[in-house]
């Protein structure tokens, strides 16, 4: 008998390794032929088919065949051949019936006086067990097998969606890769990605599926079917029911697998649905699993491709935009524009209301943006304040037609606290994105420079990229500065000076300097300090600026520390804002004083007070942990801010630098002589120096002196001089005072 299936296969070839031990006990009988739980026949030892005995267990009692409930231990009958035949059950324990052995004997042989089926039960029992015993473990055997097969194809799957997440483009177009492949695979009609706080909308259809009303069916989802996924964590099925004689495909009922995806705080923000399998069927836990595995996934490029705060696109999330609108684009087609936002006042919002009010505004602005974004247009949050809009295939007219559609919105855009309002403009610049001209990159920084060029017209202002504006060419030539100042980090290109901070109260007071950076461009022309630290902030180098500050200053000072130690002399260093978020810059600083042997109180460190501000709790952290090894601080810039004398309470310093715009004009300006008044008062109160910067007159000079205020500094007081130059008078100094 020929068998097809290859569970019964295995079970014959189980079966058949007991036949010689089955003649060997009964060596009388004709055949042996085994029949499962179902009576099927599953193994003869003639190996021909036997249709008498065949009808014979057709017709055998269900409870006969699960158990021989006779005084002979088995079941015994006389065919119409003369054939006498014994049914014995086969059990696989105490309750498990796996199927019948029949014994069949020749024909008169059940006649004979020694033919005793109760003897024959007993001799054959050992057999029977042995046959359960192999049908059991085989069974569980394939039953492991299959279970790892499946286990293995699942992995299998996964692994295939592990490689697709990685190469996956994270963008909307990347989704659909990875929603198509899901919903091919589990042979689904329709396949969405739903995400409405983030305007995600991704699908995949079968064709059988392609006449339906998907629109209807995605607000379906949202409405109805995601409000029942609150509260979970794994796919739900549900089933949608048919409508009587519709002929609609997604009107017939199915099944739908719902996913939900969950934020980082665990809250529902969107569903992942699988409508109705092509086939009919349902889902097993095998494609549950599957489909949280994707969800999964999906979570994960999400989280990085999309800003937590406002629901955007990230700068990850937006690169891989521009760089798939760039691979869709032809030559011939309309070229993209960029328009690059900057929140103009949103510190003043933070300082005079708090970060929250300033993350509210963030908030406000992104859903302005979000109502009025076109369908040809995806924007996305680049850093705190700054955001961009991709406008595909439109030109510059409708670039700044959207511009301004956006700032006549955020008219109404201020923060409101009590009877006090802040109106927030913005600045925005618009540059052409020609995908065959260059990649996004160059794209985005010409809408930066244009934006800032923006800013520098007044703010509120929108400016379209021209490479003939002059404030835009500053940027570009900062954007070439940036090499040069890499060269001359690698290169010791940069070079100290010191300038004279002196006593107004004691003019013989210990000597005091600021340390100040110079820079040579190739040529050994000095490069305007103003220049290469306005292209080293907007580029982020000022940390590896300030580290080299750091080891050259005390480098230098160790080679005559004892000069230093004995005249008692301080040496100001400053320390950048982009400093002041680096966390390895102290334990930087700590080395650099083991390994010199310079005392900490001959440093003082400025930190300027927009810093400080900007980062109030590393500000703090990092100032006491300064002051606690001994340093000296300095709050430089100080009274620029609004809330100056607010956060001064914050900032455990040992000085104030004033600002240098209330010193330039203070003849002049009675606001400015007011302000440094003040701000000298304030600090004798909490017992801190004061030093005035860009003292450039003898009449300022007198001036400051007579307001109180302790220390000056500027081209009146020293012009800056190399700090080799400043140590060797101090040496030469100290010598001529011993002899």
């Amino acid at each position: 008998m020929v068998l097809a299936d290859p569970q019964k296969l295995q079970s014959r070839r189980d079966i058949g390794k007991a036949e010689n031990l089955l003649y060997t006990l009964v060596p009388r009988a004709q055949c042996f032929i085994f029949y499962d739980a179902n009576r099927h026949c599953i193994w003869n030892s003639d190996g021909t088919d036997d249709y008498e005995i065949d009808d014979f267990v057709a017709d055998l009692p269900a409870e006969i065949m699960s158990s021989a409930d006779t005084a002979e231990g088995c079941v015994r009958h006389t065919l119409h051949s003369g054939r006498t035949v014994l049914a014995l059950p086969v059990k696989g324990d105490e309750t498990s019936n796996l199927g019948t052995l029949i014994a069949a004997f020749s024909l008169n042989a059940g006649k004979s006086s020694s033919f005793n089926p109760s003897s024959i039960a007993k001799i054959l029992a050992p057999a029977l067990e042995i046959i359960g015993e192999t049908l059991t473990l085989g069974r569980d055997l394939r039953d492991v097998s299959r279970q790892h097969e499946e286990i293995e194809r699942e992995l299998s799957l996964v692994y295939q969606v592990d490689e697709k997440i990685h190469s996956l483009s994270r963008s909307q177009g990347g989704f659909a890769e990875l929603i198509g492949h899901s919903g091919r695979f589990l042979g689904i009609a329709y396949s969405v990605l739903l995400i409405p706080s983030k305007r995600i909308r991704v699908s995949a259809t079968h064709a059988s599926w392609k006449k339906v009303n998907r629109k209807l069916l995605d607000r379906y989802l949202i409405d109805h079917m995601m409000p029942k996924l609150e509260g979970k964590r794994g796919p739900r099925v549900f089933e949608i029911p048919g409508v009587e004689g519709a002929s609609n495909p997604a009107e017939q009922g199915y099944k739908v697998m719902l996913c939900p995806l969950l934020d980082k705080q665990g809250n529902l923000e969107g569903v992942l649905a699988q409508l109705g399998r092509v086939s009919g069927g349902g889902f097993n836990d095998a494609e549950r699993r599957f489909m949280g595995h994707i969800v999964r996934k999906v979570e994960y490029v999400i989280e990085r491709s999309f800003d937590t705060m406002t629901g955007l696109m990230n700068r990850s999330g937006f690169d891989a935009q521009l760089s798939e609108s760039s691979q869709a684009f032809a030559e011939g087609d309309v070229p993209h524009q960029l328009l690059y936002f900057d929140l103009d006042n949103l510190q003043l919002v933070n300082d005079t209301f708090g970060r929250k009010a300033g993350d509210s505004v963030i908030t406000s602005f992104a859903r302005i943006v979000e109502e009025v974004l076109p369908n040809n247009a995806a924007v996305a949050r680049l850093t705190g304040d700054d955001f961009c809009i991709l406008l595909t295939h439109a030109d510059t007219e409708a670039a700044v037609e959207l511009a301004s559609l956006v700032r006549d919105r955020c008219q109404a855009l201020r923060y409101l606290e009590g009877d006090k309002s802040l109106q927030v403009t913005m600045s925005v610049g618009i540059s052409e994105f020609d995908p065959l001209a260059g990649d996004g990159s160059a794209a985005l920084t010409t809408a930066r420079m244009a934006c800032e060029a923006a800013k520098d017209h007044g703010r509120d202002l929108i400016e379209v990229f021209d490479d003939q504006n002059l404030s835009v060419i500053r940027r570009q030539d900062d954007m070439h500065l940036v090499s040069e100042i890499q060269q001359a980090l690698d290169n010791q290109g940069f070079e100290l000076v010191a300038q004279p901070i002196t006593n107004l109260k004691n003019p013989a007071d210990r000597p005091h300097f600021e340390i100040l950076l110079r820079m040579r461009d190739g040529a050994g022309s000095h490069v305007p300090t103003s220049a290469f630290f306005s292209a080293a902030e907007r580029y982020h180098l000022m940390p590896q600026i300030d580290r080299w500050v750091v080891s050259k200053t005390i480098r230098t000072l160790a080679a005559t520390d004892n000069v230093i130690d004995v005249l008692g002399a301080i040496f100001s260093i400053n320390l950048s804002g982009q400093s002041l978020s680096d966390d390895d810059i102290l334990q930087f600083i700590d080395n650099e004083i083991a390994d010199s042997g310079v005392a900490a109180e001959s440093l003082c460190f400025e930190v300027t007070e927009s810093a400080a501000i900007s980062n109030l709790k590393k500000a703090q952290a990092f100032i006491d942990a300064l002051r606690e090894r001994g340093y000296r601080i300095a709050l430089d810039d100080f009274g620029a801010g609004l809330s100056s004398f607010a956060y001064l309470k914050d900032f455990n310093v040992d000085a104030l630098k004033i600002d240098g715009s209330f010193i330039r004009d203070i003849e002049k300006n009675r606001i400015s002589e007011s302000m440094v008044a003040a701000i000298t008062q304030v600090a004798k109160v909490m017992e801190l120096e004061t030093i005035a910067e860009y003292v450039e007159s003898e009449a300022i000079h007198e001036l400051i002196a007579k307001l109180g205020v302790d220390y000056a500094q500027g081209h009146y007081v020293g012009e800056p001089i190399s700090l080799d130059d400043v140590l060797q008078c101090m040496a030469a100094d100290l010598e001529a005072s011993i002899a």
